[in-house]
């Protein structure tokens, strides 16, 4: 249960399944963070017509700054901050900081003084608003915002950031890394693509694409404050099919060796750089990898047509759906059989499940099992078998799904 406690304290409620995709037509999208007794206050009208995409998260600082995909689909942040509070005025120097590179931020405070001002224009921020704010003031900030984004995209800063898809196996064996390493060649013909292998005690990312790393994760979580591009491109390995690899650990590394301080700092770094982070995560929750889900846009959750497969997927969608990330699950049914026209019969597991099964996978192991010893892709070993195919609508599915989100990448 304090588990489950920490989880919902990263969760905001202001990014809802139901939450609108960042507009097409270029449109400036802004995040109003605010807590909740000021956000109950917004009239939807100030909001209106402002030729802006304006939401507004309730969850304050906090949660924000962990919840990856509103972060990436944010060109604007307009922060409530109390000035005279030291914590918080740290706080939102550190942030600004963190985005300063690629999203400008707005401080908004009630009972605004000169004195007040003139400390939060001392600090990153690009403007000062007042709460309660009117449209000709909400208008002002925003033409600052848009200059000050201008400015950072026009001196060559990264205008958006790219997009994280995570996997969990619910069981170990299931075909978690499998997925993860088979995809990221698919995805490396077209983007810039990044596989992390998290799962320090069993990964095998690096060994399923034929790769001999001379470094691992364990020499970022080593690097601690030093963790930035340059020392990410040193630790990486590239893949003949163009994916770059950042390995698991050679020996056995102790779980809590990673924090979720080191998971946001990863991340920042490696969506900057790449235009997809796939995350193989080990099939536990911990703080960390709590943090990697709440970063990530989607996670796609293995398992297969097994008794313990599905109530192991069952429980994992329990918790997620506690917690406000069950939007971002997506069940991926592996080993399955074809039926009757070729087609799988889901409909079992799926009302087991409580929950649609997304994804099919066919079972196919002299394939995988050539592909995974060999380094290569499925579609190198065997052209147009059942598996590719499922394989590639996945690839394209998720494509279409970020874009739809608002995706970056």
């Amino acid at each position: 249960m304090a588990l489950l406690a920490r989880l919902g304290s990263m969760v905001g409620r202001g990014e809802k399944e139901d939450t609108p995709p960042a507009s097409d037509s270029g449109e400036l999208r802004v995040t109003l963070v605010l807590a909740p007794e000021t956000a109950a206050t917004i009239d939807p009208s100030h909001l209106a017509n402002m030729g802006a995409d304006i939401r507004v998260f309730d969850g304050g600082l906090e949660k924000f700054s962990v919840n990856g995909p509103l972060l990436r689909r944010t060109d604007l942040v307009i922060l409530e901050i109390e000035p005279d509070s030291a914590a918080e005025l740290e706080a939102l120097e550190q942030f600004a900081n963190s985005v300063g590179a690629r999203i400008p931020v707005v401080a908004a405070a009630h009972d605004l003084t000169i004195t007040a001002t003139r400390r939060l224009m001392r600090s990153s921020v690009a403007d000062v608003l007042p709460i309660p704010f009117s449209r000709e003031e909400l208008a002002q900030a925003l033409e600052t915002g848009r200059d000050r984004l201008g400015q950072l995209r026009t001196g060559g800063g990264p205008a958006r950031s790219g997009n994280v898809i995570a996997f969990q196996g619910v069981l170990g064996g299931i075909g978690t890394t499998m997925l993860a390493t088979q995809l990221a060649q698919i995805w490396a013909a077209e983007k810039k693509v990044l596989l992390i292998d998290l799962d320090l005690q069993r990964g095998n990312a690096a060994m399923y694409m034929n790769l001999k790393p001379r470094l691992s994760i364990a020499d970022l979580i080593e690097a601690d404050d030093r963790l930035d591009a340059e020392f990410l491109k040193m630790v990486l390995e590239r893949h003949q099919s163009g994916a770059s690899v950042i390995s698991s650990p050679t020996d056995m590394t102790a779980m809590d060796l990673v924090t979720p301080e080191f998971i946001d700092r990863l991340l920042d770094v490696a969506t900057q750089n790449f235009d997809l982070v796939l995350l193989d995560l080990p099939g536990i929750w911990m703080d960390w990898t709590a943090m990697a889900i709440q970063k990530a846009d989607m996670m796609l959750l293995v398992t297969q047509m097994t008794v313990s497969g599905v109530q192991q997927a069952r429980r994992q969608l329990d918790v997620a759906e506690a917690n406000g990330l069950g939007d971002r699950m997506r069940v991926v049914m592996n080993r399955l059989i074809p039926g009757l026209f070729g087609k799988y019969d889901l409909s079992e597991a799926e009302s087991a499940l409580r929950s649609r099964v997304h994804y099919g996978l066919a079972n196919d192991f002299p394939t995988v099992s050539a592909a995974q010893d060999e380094g290569r892709s499925l579609g190198q070993i065997k052209m147009k078998s059942r598996i590719e195919k499922d394989l590639r609508i996945i690839a394209a599915q998720l494509g279409d799904e970020l874009v739809s989100m608002g995706a970056t990448a």
